[in-house]
């Protein structure tokens, strides 16, 4: 491996440790909310638990050690005797079973009759000195004279037990057990009401981590070279306007000066980009994108009055008739009409010096006249009168129209709002044009962020937008699911 393929391996380490903490950025800033509330669920239910739920617990040992029957010293009366008589081995063997003997139902039965209760009214469990005869019966419960009485009644009633099991013992008491007059839980609800709350917190990071690392959008111009095999042509920055306190113009168009040069740079560039990748004799451009709110229309727009700058007469087609965002994005109010029939109008906008055309949505037969090819021989009718005409089509990864006028077209752009669609959906819109066997010019990279948390060195990510239905609609609504008011490109 040479020194070229070692900066590149490296180049590309950096590159993924950059996007993932990116991701993880994206992630904290999209879902810092869930974090909290994790902290805060988390605090509660650590608080409740331990200080609305407490319960006092009391606990008494006693020690003793274990005699058993050693016949060698039996009387000659016959009667047995006890004494410390034990190996290793037994001394093991009973560290194992004085537990199960604790917790048999015989024991349990007897306490239970001795002191005259339904139930065991306390935990009872003992422990060995591995090696040793000595033996310590824990009790435990919430009432401490209970828990003092029980032991007294299990050391009484262990030798009747364990005779069945190794046989005749007796226990001989070291220490004697006492009334427990404290808890031994002592409530302590701010520490472990911290403890849900850094729970909660790990447990949302958790969740952020997960979803940097399975992020499956498109972010880079990298991403659409491997993931989606196609070209990036041109990226567009986000467009956000700073709060003032009278009203400001926040149209993301090329008129308004508060959208800054870096945009207008990137229209440019985009425009170039558009020039240099149209063939010969190619001018209708089908402009399209996965999901509504990826800046689509506004892309169209700015594209077609930068064009109309140094390329002449340009045509923008309104080709999302179910529901059409472009006349809620123009700024004149007072348009020149071109021409008008029953099927469409033509408008000139003079402030973007583009024509606009708009089909009568009124005409009841206008969703058969458009399946029957007739897109296809007005646009046909058009390419005469101007140098180029562009396409607004509705988002091809929701419903097929775009292939509608697929045919009409020579080439396609694919809008694609970073890190908002998952890649397989666009990978799915994409393929709907290429059914149409269009080809495609190349994408456009909309709404990248630079600076802290971007991708790369100048862009980083856009904001997120939203899933809106889609349908079919008599009557066009005047706002846009593109734009949101407009803040946003």
């Amino acid at each position: 491996m040479n020194m070229n393929e070692v900066r590149s391996n490296q180049d590309s380490e950096e590159k993924d440790l950059t996007l993932y903490f990116s991701d993880f950025w994206r992630g904290f800033v999209k879902f810092w909310w869930i974090v909290i509330l994790l902290a805060l669920l988390g605090g509660f239910f650590m608080f409740y638990r331990s200080y609305i739920q407490f319960m006092p617990l009391y606990q008494t040992t006693a020690t003793f050690t274990v005699y058993t029957e050693n016949n060698t010293l039996a009387g000659d009366g016959g009667m047995s005797a006890y004494s410390f008589y034990y190996n290793r081995t037994t001394a093991d063997q009973l560290a194992i079973v004085f537990p199960y003997v604790m917790q048999s139902k015989i024991l349990q039965e007897r306490v239970c009759k001795d002191l005259g209760l339904p139930v065991m009214p306390a935990t009872v469990y003992a422990t060995c000195v591995p090696g040793t005869n000595m033996l310590k019966i824990i009790t435990t419960g919430t009432d401490p004279q209970v828990v003092y009485d029980v032991l007294l009644s299990v050391t009484d009633n262990y030798s009747y037990v364990s005779e069945y099991i190794i046989g005749p013992t007796k226990l001989i008491p070291i220490t004697s057990p006492e009334v427990p007059e404290q808890p031994y839980n002592a409530l302590d609800w701010q520490r472990d009401t911290l403890k849900g709350i850094l729970l909660g917190l790990a447990a949302g990071a958790a969740w952020i981590v997960l979803y940097a690392i399975l992020r499956q959008t498109i972010r880079t111009k990298e991403d659409i070279r491997e993931e989606l095999n196609q070209t990036c042509i041109g990226v567009l920055p986000q467009i956000t306007f700073k709060r003032y306190r009278k009203a400001i113009n926040t149209d993301i168009l090329l008129n308004n000066p508060m959208i800054g040069t870096d945009f207008l740079e990137s229209i440019r560039l985009l425009r170039s980009a558009v020039q240099n990748g149209l063939k010969e004799n190619e001018k209708v451009i089908l402009v399209s994108s996965t999901a509504p709110g990826e800046g689509k229309t506004v892309t169209v727009l700015n594209l077609a009055s930068i064009l109309a700058q140094n390329k002449g007469k340009i045509l923008v087609i309104d080709g999302d008739l179910r529901k059409s965002g472009i006349l809620s994005l123009l700024p004149d109010e007072n348009p020149t009409n071109v021409s008008d029939n029953q099927l469409y109008s033509i408008d000139h906008d003079n402030m973007l010096n583009i024509d606009i055309l708009k089909f009568h949505s009124s005409d009841k037969h206008l969703w058969n006249i458009m399946r029957s090819g007739k897109a296809n021989e007005i646009i046909t009718s058009l390419r005469p009168q101007y140098d180029l005409i562009l396409i607004d089509t509705p988002p091809c990864g929701i419903i097929s129209d775009a292939v509608i006028f697929a045919s009409a077209a020579d080439t396609a752009l694919y809008v694609i709002r970073q890190d908002t669609v998952l890649s397989s959906r666009i990978r799915e819109g994409i393929s709907t044009l290429l059914s149409a066997e269009i080809r495609i010019m190349g994408c456009v990279l909309n709404g990248t962020l630079g600076g802290f948390g971007g991708y790369g060195s100048h862009y980083g990510y856009g904001g997120y937008s939203h899933y809106y239905r889609y349908g079919y609609s008599n009557k066009h609504k005047s706002g846009s699911s593109e734009t949101s008011s407009g803040k946003k490109s």
